[in-house]
């Protein structure tokens, strides 16, 4: 789980009026991890935190916020990347309230995070977690100022999602892990953050019942291909809703399905190429393999490669490929 969101919470004026709104959307219930930090559950799992903001916060003025948690491995190591590479720590490493250790963080641009090193949060193991937070998205006016900053402080990838001015991030083991949406301040407004999203099974549903119980429900913001909407809870926090089907298990990427059968057909080619020695095979694995590189202008050779970043290198490399995948094919089929 190193490097990946494990929670988030929120930071409240009003607790109580703000566990009655979450209790009527979410059917949310409470109980408490000490020093006034709150969990939420639902069915038995742990869903969120909820806490009061600090006297010294709401003095300067700082809205109620729902905050995103990363997991890391060794937070102070973290701390000092995320300085060098122009990140902004906001809070030092010191214990948090259910155990562990937490910092917050800020990236270049501003956009706040928590990391988070102790033992991982709880997890549910099987279903769509109805009420709870399922993905976590980057809400940014430019990719560029905090590229680097990420890539470089987790060891993420971001590359683009198929998507106008929206990516996706992948973890250390090239999982898709959260999501990163490219918005001008003309629409979005001056702040750069992390969205926080819970699943739902209704949008329309969960709208009216966010207006009943005193929220705002802001606009519609597709998900990828996942119906999705911005609201804002009565204390002024924002949050997302994205509705996902029951048999939805996955992250938001429609490319990931339950039975990868291309990839063990893949398999079986191999095998065939290798015992045979068919070279042309192989040409026919460069040609599918830098297909959807060339189509999302970016490939991954040892390191992230942008066509609009680093276009000499990212076109050396397509060009290998190509060349390498046009020889095999003629040789396998022209021969010596």
């Amino acid at each position: 789980m190193n490097n990946q969101f494990v929670w988030a919470d929120l930071s409240t004026f009003d607790i109580q009026a703000t566990k009655r709104f979450y209790r009527q959307c979410f059917q949310w219930k409470y109980s408490s991890l000490g020093d006034g930090y709150l969990l939420a559950q639902i069915r038995q799992e742990s869903a969120a935190g909820l806490y009061t903001m600090p006297a010294k916060f709401q003095s300067i003025g700082m809205p109620s916020f729902w905050m995103s948690y990363i997991h890391v491995q060794d937070l102070e190591q973290v701390v000092r990347m995320a300085e060098k590479w122009g990140g902004r720590v906001e809070l030092q490493p010191q214990p948090f309230a259910g155990g562990g250790r937490i910092a917050l963080i800020r990236d270049p641009l501003g956009a706040g995070f928590t990391c988070y090193e102790g033992r991982e949060f709880e997890t549910p193991e099987k279903g769509v977690p109805y009420g709870r937070v399922v993905w976590h998205e980057l809400h940014i006016s430019a990719l560029d100022k905090v590229q680097a900053f990420y890539t470089n402080v987790f060891g993420w990838t971001i590359q683009p999602s198929g998507h106008a001015d929206r990516y996706e991030i992948f973890g250390l083991l090239g999982e898709l892990i959260a999501g990163i949406q490219v918005t001008s301040n003309d629409i979005k407004g001056d702040k750069e953050y992390w969205g926080v999203y819970f699943a739902v099974e209704s949008l329309s549903h969960s709208a009216k019942q966010i207006e009943r119980s005193g929220g705002l429900v802001a606009m519609k913001q597709p998900l990828g291909n996942l119906p999705s909407l911005l609201a804002y809870d009565p204390q002024g926090a924002a949050f997302y809703l994205v509705e996902k089907a029951q048999k939805d298990e996955s992250s938001p990427s429609p490319s990931n399905s339950s039975f990868k059968w291309r990839a063990l057909l893949g398999l079986v080619f191999v095998a065939i190429a290798t015992l045979f020695e068919l070279n042309w095979v192989w040409g026919a694995f460069f040609l599918f393999w830098v297909m959807p590189d060339l189509k999302a202008r970016s490939t991954h050779f040892l390191e992230y490669v942008a066509k609009d970043e680093n276009p000499v290198i990212y076109w050396l490399i397509m060009g290998t490929w190509i060349f390498l995948s046009l020889y095999l094919l003629l040789s396998g089929f022209i021969g010596p």
